[in-house]
């Protein structure tokens, strides 16, 4: 059999039934509804344009939101009041009737319970000859006992560096009175106050035999009678070390010298001398410039004395 084809139009005819089927099941929207859905977009697109741009939340802020795991809200419903527990009171134990450890005794002190304990316990002891029961010391005793007992431990004294005040009545140019050590009785004049805290002082020597010596204020009375010693100039190596003196050094002792002791008598150095020349010339001068000079070197060359009904806390010097 020979197969004719169709025409184009029959084509398309077939085709059209089969679209409209496959349209059928498919429901159209109603118009209205289109039409409500149109403003609805507009709302929107008009809100967007008035909006202000939105800050991303930082880390710190998030973290302050966040709120940690098993954490639920209260409610304040079925929160319940806690019952309060009653204390009740501890009951005390009757005086005495506390037992007591091994090794301890009981002392009552009016009302006041005082438990001690015994330097010692009582066990038994086996054996007919050992008495059956011996002492034993609760705290043992020291096996070695010091050769000393309270032995004293001295600290090492450090020099003082602070010293009392200088008395207001001793001034430069004072006169004084020693009254303790070779040259006590005498008069001397105050010159100046060492680093020490000793006063220098001298006679001056050619008038009473009293050299540039340190005083302590303690031994010295200081009198009214003052000398003007503003023209007299101090060496400034007239110090503490200037009036140290040097070890002397033993010699070995020979075989006929066993029992001999040789005692080396002090002799003043010659810088020393010239020191007392020129400080004694420079006083001598200030002494023959004040109008009562005659009596003043009669005073420093006399020695201070206490007579009968004479009593020094009265008398002024």
């Amino acid at each position: 059999m020979v197969e004719t084809k169709k025409p184009a139009a029959d084509k398309k005819a077939e085709k059209a039934p089969a679209k409209a089927k496959a349209e059928k099941p498919k429901a159209e929207k109603p118009k209205a509804d289109a039409k409500a859905a149109k403003p609805k977009v507009a709302k929107a697109v008009a809100k967007d344009v008035n909006a202000k741009p939105v800050k991303p939340k930082t880390k710190l802020e998030l973290l302050r939101e966040r709120k940690p795991k098993g954490t639920k809200p209260k409610d304040k419903t079925k929160a319940k009041p806690k019952p309060v527990k009653e204390k009740k009171p501890k009951q005390k134990e009757p005086l005495g009737k506390k037992p007591l450890k091994a090794g301890c005794y009981r002392i009552w002190k009016g009302k006041k319970e005082i438990i001690r304990r015994k330097n010692y316990i009582v066990k038994p002891i086996g054996g007919a000859n050992n008495g059956n029961a011996r002492r034993v010391l609760q705290n043992k005793r020291p096996a070695y006992y010091a050769a000393q007992l309270n032995k004293k431990y001295i600290s090492k004294r450090k020099p003082k560096t602070n010293f009392k005040r200088l008395r207001p009545s001793i001034t430069p140019g004072t006169v004084c009175i020693i009254v303790a050590g070779v040259h006590k009785g005498k008069k001397v004049v105050f010159l100046k106050r060492l680093v020490s805290g000793l006063c220098l002082v001298t006679g001056p020597f050619k008038i009473n035999a009293c050299p540039l010596r340190r005083v302590n204020q303690i031994y010295l009375i200081a009198t009214a009678t003052k000398l003007d010693i503003s023209k007299v100039e101090i060496p400034k190596h007239i110090n503490d070390r200037y009036f140290r003196r040097g070890k002397t050094v033993r010699s070995k002792k020979e075989e006929g010298d066993i029992f001999g002791q040789k005692t080396e008598k002090y002799v003043a150095s010659e810088q020393r001398k010239k020191d007392q020349e020129a400080l004694d010339a420079q006083l001598i001068s200030a002494i023959k410039e004040r109008e009562d000079k005659k009596m003043f070197f009669g005073y420093l060359g006399s020695y201070f004395g206490l007579r009968n009904r004479m009593y020094p806390h009265i008398m002024k010097f």
